[in-house]
């Protein structure tokens, strides 16, 4: 009798599970309104210094976006690729920013984080996560890249590793864009899909 009572219920849980994330993804990502080959808008954030940045401080520069989270495993994973990706590109007119948009982190728990992770890049503070819903972004990390007119020309992984460390890297996603965009060709892969903790937007 248990096991006829328990089972349903149990399938029933497990669904809702599996369908839940995808239901909420998509009440939020009809806010987006960043697309591929178009001009993003403006954002005005501040930086965990409490100083306000502009999207247009960058005009003239090519602007990669990075969603970050304090807590999540995959941004602390991906952290010491970032910031290589900032050395690496420093000198070929990249700058990097990243956006922690997550309701339930702290400032003292961002600015601890990113001291301790020696992020060599400004962090920003997206309160409501409406840079967030904008952009689209579904996890962290979740890169964007802008071109030197405004348009975005990138959005996605860092990389093809996925879920696991062990996985070998065949593909380094962000650095093709970058270099594609920094020569003025056309990318081959402008979008891939994300993997990571979910953003945790406010209700």
């Amino acid at each position: 009798m248990k096991r006829t009572l328990w089972t349903p219920v149990l399938a029933l849980a497990i669904s809702f599970a599996l369908v839940a994330p995808n239901v909420l993804a998509q009440s939020f990502l009809s806010k987006k309104v960043v697309k591929i080959g178009e001009p993003v808008p403006e954002f005005v954030l501040k930086d965990t210094d409490g100083k306000e940045v502009k999207r247009t401080d960058f005009k003239g520069s090519i602007l990669m976006v990075v969603f970050w989270s304090a807590n999540c495993p995959f941004s602390k994973r991906y952290d010491p690729r970032i910031n290589q990706i900032v050395k690496d590109y420093k000198d070929k007119n990249v700058v990097v920013v990243g956006i922690d948009s997550n309701s339930g982190e702290t400032l003292d728990e961002i600015k601890k984080a990113v001291k301790e992770r020696d992020l060599q890049y400004a962090m920003l503070l997206d309160p409501g996560n409406l840079i967030a819903d904008q952009y689209g972004a579904l996890t962290t990390p979740d890169v964007f890249i802008v071109d030197k007119s405004g348009l975005l020309v990138y959005e996605g992984a860092v990389d093809d590793q996925g879920w696991s460390d062990k996985n070998p890297i065949t593909a380094n996603y962000v650095r093709a864009a970058l270099d594609a965009t920094i020569t003025n060709e056309i990318l081959v892969t402008p979008k891939t899909d994300t993997f990571g903790c979910t953003i945790k937007r406010v209700e």
